[in-house]
């Protein structure tokens, strides 16, 4: 088995991963939002120009169904990712539950020495006394 320390460095290392793993995702959810919104932007202006100029206002109509179908795509890409975003955020969580079981049961284990060295002590302590009064007494 391993010691403690070294399992409460792998649940760390485990949560570091993990938080930079939950970035990655909450990063790639703002790039397809900047993407969304651009692809709406454009559409917008297109759409502007095509009641300006009667031959855009032609062409408007296919452009409009293909940029919608990208937004329909990355919306979906959107979806997913979230859904994955969630499902990283309960396994960090997680694994911040199980790094404070570990280090609990360690400050435990800590406590317990402290307190068997303070026992040791005081009977020491003890014996000492007691080895004096004895010595007092024979005077």
């Amino acid at each position: 088995m391993k010691s403690l320390p070294t399992l409460i460095k792998l649940a760390n290392q485990r949560v570091n991963n993990q938080r930079l793993r939950l970035a990655e995702f909450e990063k790639k959810n703002q790039e397809l939002d900047h993407a969304m919104t651009a692809l709406r932007g454009n559409l917008q202006f297109e759409a502007d120009r095509a009641r300006t100029d009667p031959m855009l206002g032609l062409q408007y109509g296919r452009y409009a169904q293909q940029v919608d179908i990208q937004i329909a795509g990355i919306m979906v890409k959107f979806e997913e990712n979230k859904q994955r975003l969630v499902r990283e955020q309960d396994r960090l969580a997680t694994l911040f539950k199980d790094q404070k079981v570990l280090e609990v049961y360690k400050d435990q284990q800590q406590a317990k020495i402290t307190k068997e060295q303070n026992d040791k002590q005081q009977k020491n302590m003890d014996e000492l006394a007691a080895r004096l009064k004895r010595k007092q007494a024979s005077y």
